[in-house]
């Protein structure tokens, strides 16, 4: 009976090993601290499409300054922020800044519902298959960025922001000189 209980200790013990090293390799693999290395260097282009079904790439925005945004509708701190965007946009459009808000919602459906009763005035995108998010290693949501005229990525911001007061206002002033 003891050896039944020590083969069945061994193989337990073996078991949560491996799975404890596939759990950290993987948390290798998405490591929130991937998106600091994205500041200072050129933002990854990606492709999406609108809610008309048209492609839109990055690249397309060469040479205007961009708040990148990610988000998703189920996301209470996204939600939280849409209001925001739209006052930043109101105010900044006719400077140029652009506002590209790239939902990560698995279908459309819903995202077409909650823009109905929370219109937005500024770019919506759809990347149910994170081909946009993947290369910026958004981890969780809300995830902005700016990009300068150049495409250079100059900050990064996790989590809900309040996008019209002072010290967001700066680093927007800052993005479009």
């Amino acid at each position: 009976m003891k050896n039944v209980f020590r083969i069945i200790l061994l193989v337990f013990t073996l078991l949560s090993v491996t799975l404890l090293l596939s759990v950290n390799l993987d948390a290798q693999l998405f490591s929130p601290f991937e998106v600091d290395k994205l500041v200072g260097k050129k933002a990854p282009e990606f492709k999406a499409k609108d809610l008309s079904g048209n492609s839109v790439s990055l690249s397309s925005f060469k040479g205007k300054p961009i708040l990148l945004n990610f988000w998703a509708t189920w996301c209470p701190y996204c939600r939280e922020e849409r209001p925001y965007l739209n006052s930043l946009h109101k105010e900044y459009k006719d400077k140029g800044l652009v506002i590209i808000s790239v939902s990560l919602d698995k279908s459309e459906e819903p995202l077409r519902k909650f823009l109905k009763k929370t219109p937005s005035d500024f770019i919506i995108l759809h990347d149910n298959d994170n081909a946009a998010s993947g290369p910026y290693g958004v981890y969780s949501l809300p995830t902005s960025f700016t990009v300068d005229r150049n495409g250079i990525i100059k900050g990064k911001f996790l989590g809900a922001r309040n996008w019209t007061d002072s010290n967001s206002k700066k680093v927007i002033e800052e993005l479009i000189k």
